[in-house]
């Protein structure tokens, strides 16, 4: 794999989550989408801690969040870390000295409507009234969300694995509905990514289980990038023609499915895996929790070791 393959894999890896979610709320019907609304539309600051209980461990983060004009603004709340913003499709990369990159996606397709409400409580949530709401799909609950009466903004996710016990957990640890103060827009241009058409079918199946493909971009020259979301849950797919890297991330490791083998690792939230096909290299990165991992994995070309041939080729890609 060339360099910029191996340097850019990581920041779109960030970038592509954080849109898909955006895209996915108009998915949801009914009450669940009035929710979604509101929340979409809430102003307010506070503070987050984001708790993932993965196979390897404990995976958390906190970062400090303010949502203004639909647009919600992510900092680490660490100086000179980057500050990210998010909205309608919009993803925006601030750094220290106010330059930005922003990316714009707009999916061709709607995400299934596949989660419905199964059961609405009245909750306390940091001393504020909230309606806590537990999500179901395929006959199992999957999702509880606590969204604050008053503004509507969403103060707690459980995202649940499939025996019911929790994955991850995305909580306010403080909250203010005033409008907040929010980072002024840096300089820099909006790219918006080019649709592909001309990309391999059999790398990106229009439905994948319960997932939709929304829309496939050109990525990096010669690659692709695809999002699929299945009203909820959400992924971005990825495809060269040669090989990924994954030797400068510490962490991941090598890990065996149904199919083959494959490089992962976990961040707060997410999950990425690496692997080689007959097709070329495939990359996923994606908020799913380890029984949706696999499944999706199945509808997904197959990991196999290039060739001789396929491996002097990619040194040139």
């Amino acid at each position: 794999m060339n360099r910029s393959h191996r340097s850019r894999l990581l920041s779109v890896l960030i970038a592509a989550i954080l849109v898909v979610p955006v895209l996915s709320a108009s998915a949801a019907e009914g009450d669940l989408g009035s929710y979604f609304e509101r929340a979409a539309a809430a102003e307010f600051s506070g503070d987050q801690v984001l708790a993932c209980n993965t196979p390897v461990g404990l995976r958390d983060s906190a970062a400090h969040l303010a949502q203004k004009d639909g647009v919600l603004y992510i900092t680490a709340g660490v100086d000179g870390a980057p500050a990210v913003s998010a909205g309608a499709g919009l993803l925006a990369i601030t750094g220290p000295a106010g330059s930005a990159t922003a990316v714009q996606v707009v999916a061709a397709a709607e995400p299934p409507v596949g989660y419905q409400i199964s059961a609405t409580k009245a909750v306390t949530y940091l001393g504020r009234s909230a309606d806590e709401l537990t999500l179901r799909t395929g006959g199992k609950a999957r999702v509880r969300l606590t969204f604050d009466q008053g503004t509507g903004a969403l103060l707690r996710s459980e995202t649940l694995n499939s025996d019911g016990s929790v994955y991850c957990t995305t909580s306010m640890t403080s909250f203010a509905s005033a409008t907040p103060r929010v980072p002024t827009s840096g300089s820099g241009e909006v790219r918006t990514l080019e649709k592909d058409t001309d990309f391999p079918a059999g790398a990106f199946p229009v439905k994948i289980g319960t997932f939709r493909r929304l829309d496939v971009y050109g990525w990096n020259h010669d690659g692709e990038m695809g999002y699929y979301s299945d009203g909820f849950f959400a992924f971005a797919l990825y495809h060269i023609p040669g090989q990924f890297s994954v030797s400068d991330i510490i962490d991941a490791r090598t890990w065996t499915g149904d199919l083959g083998k494959y490089s992962r690792w976990f961040r707060p939230g997410t999950v990425t895996l690496v692997w080689d096909t007959a097709e070329g290299g495939m990359a996923l990165h994606g908020d799913l929790p380890v029984d949706i991992q696999a499944t999706v994995l199945a509808g997904l070309p197959a990991p196999s070791h290039p060739s001789f041939f396929d491996r002097i080729l990619s040194l040139f890609s």
